[in-house]
């Protein structure tokens, strides 16, 4: 019984946690040159009882507008494209240096897995399709990959922020945290008090904050999304 459903960069979130990045220094499934089977399958399963619940819900004629991170045809995701530094590598060294600071061990830096998925065009094309059923119900009005540059990274670099490098640092990389903390958090061994991971995740923060100070011009996070439209069929 509805008409119209929008939904923005929600949907890469996996319903369950394959975890399968743990025991490598990659963190997301993006970061690999092959995308990893069991992340994969996930995102697909997910996918469909999406589109299988929008098929259910949409009135003939309604539409539903998905905008979700993807990986893009250039190979370009969210933090990492042809701007600036990776904010994945940047991630990754920041996580490093805790080990270096003696306040994880190696099973703590390789322990971070993401559990979401930025799928390709031709994953999203495939949740139709591959499925006859989802297909007589929906179809795909258009589809298109954008990518959208980092707001506080093109504040700054315009000079119109008027911020320090370390107040930049202070004012960006808070945005990564929001979305994210939880999963380094996670990286962390259950032995640990809640007192004792939080300290540990302020270092982590500090180190970022410290990288990017020494040179905000390259530190932000494009956004990579695949707008799709689709359509209850009549």
């Amino acid at each position: 019984s509805i008409d119209f459903g929008v939904s923005f960069t929600a949907m890469h979130w996996l319903s369950r946690f394959p975890s399968s990045m743990k025991d490598s220094p990659n963190m997301h499934a993006a970061r690999c040159d092959k995308s990893p089977a069991p992340e994969k399958e996930q995102a697909a399963k997910d996918w469909k009882a999406i589109l299988e619940a929008r098929a259910k819900e949409l009135v003939p004629g309604g539409r539903f507008v998905c905008v979700n991170f993807c990986k893009n045809s250039d190979g370009y995701f969210l933090g990492q494209t042809d701007v600036g530094e990776s904010m994945w590598d940047s991630f990754q060294w920041s996580w490093d240096q805790l080990m270096e600071q003696g306040l994880i061990d190696e099973e703590e830096r390789l322990g971070v897995s993401f559990p979401n998925y930025y799928r390709t065009k031709d994953e999203f094309l495939e949740g139709i399709q591959n499925n006859k059923d989802i297909a007589k119900q929906l179809k795909i009005v258009s589809i298109e990959e954008r990518v959208v540059r980092c707001p506080y990274r093109e504040l700054y670099v315009s000079g119109k922020s008027n911020k320090s490098p370390r107040e930049y640092a202070e004012w960006f990389v808070p945005t990564t945290k929001t979305w994210s903390h939880s999963t380094f958090k996670s990286g962390l061994k259950s032995t640990r008090s809640e007192d004792e991971k939080e300290e540990i995740m302020e270092q982590f923060w500090e180190n970022y904050m410290s990288l990017v100070t020494k040179n905000p011009e390259v530190h932000g996070m494009d956004y990579v999304h695949a707008y799709i439209v689709f359509e209850k069929i009549e």
